[in-house]
């Protein structure tokens, strides 16, 4: 019985973790959204909070961790666990970096961009949400994490594809040489959101394969 709840405990400290991940692409978006109305102060809530989800989630997956280690849980399958963690972790720590650099950056958007800004946040958020539902399945209902890895490859292609235009769109501009690359580097960061969440999802195949032998 002690086992099952220690089992138990761990469970629930990753479902809280991964809503932590889910929330703050969520906050993303909402944030981008506010920023691109003008609504800065909004926005900046908003990163406070992805700051703050981030730090929790860094103090589950440090817990998580301990865990595994002191209760000697899942053994056979401890080193995989792990890396999915800090695999995600990156992910997490991205979206913070996104939103903090593009408030304290103060990035000038041209209104001809806002839309284009808008649709490419929301493919990035939509790769962190299906990541979250991958990784759960990986604990929870491992034959369809292929459903939700597929999908996260689905929206990172579809984010290559926005930056891609954007970026063409940006330098066909009128606008100075200063902004187009400070344009450019912000676009470079929010497609490291679905890079890094593609990268856990190579992972998770793998690791899913090895799981079902």
């Amino acid at each position: 019985m002690a086992f099952l709840k220690k089992v138990q405990l761990l469970e629930l400290k990753i479902d809280e973790y991964l809503n932590l991940v889910s929330e703050a692409g969520i906050l993303l978006e909402q944030l981008v959204k506010y920023y691109l109305n003008n609504q800065n102060d909004l926005a900046r809530e908003k990163c406070q909070k992805i700051r703050t989800n981030e730090r929790i989630a860094d103090e589950y997956r440090k817990q998580i961790e301990s865990h595994l280690y002191r209760h000697t849980l899942i053994p056979e399958n401890r080193g995989d666990v792990l890396a999915i963690l800090e695999t995600t972790d990156s992910v997490i720590n991205q979206v913070k970096a996104v939103s903090v650099d593009l408030i304290n950056e103060h990035l000038q958007v041209p209104e001809f961009l806002n839309s284009e800004i808008s649709d490419l946040i929301r493919s990035s958020v939509n790769c962190v949400d299906e990541l979250v539902r991958a990784v759960r399945a990986f604990f929870y209902n491992i034959h369809s994490v292929n459903d939700h890895t597929h999908k996260v490859f689905f929206y990172e292609k579809e984010v290559d594809d926005l930056a891609e235009k954007l970026k063409i769109d940006i330098f066909n501009s009128t606008i100075d040489l200063a902004s187009k690359l400070h344009l450019k580097e912000f676009i470079l960061s929010c497609e490291k959101v679905s890079d890094n969440s593609q990268s856990v999802c190579d992972r998770l195949v793998i690791y899913t394969i090895k799981r079902q032998l």
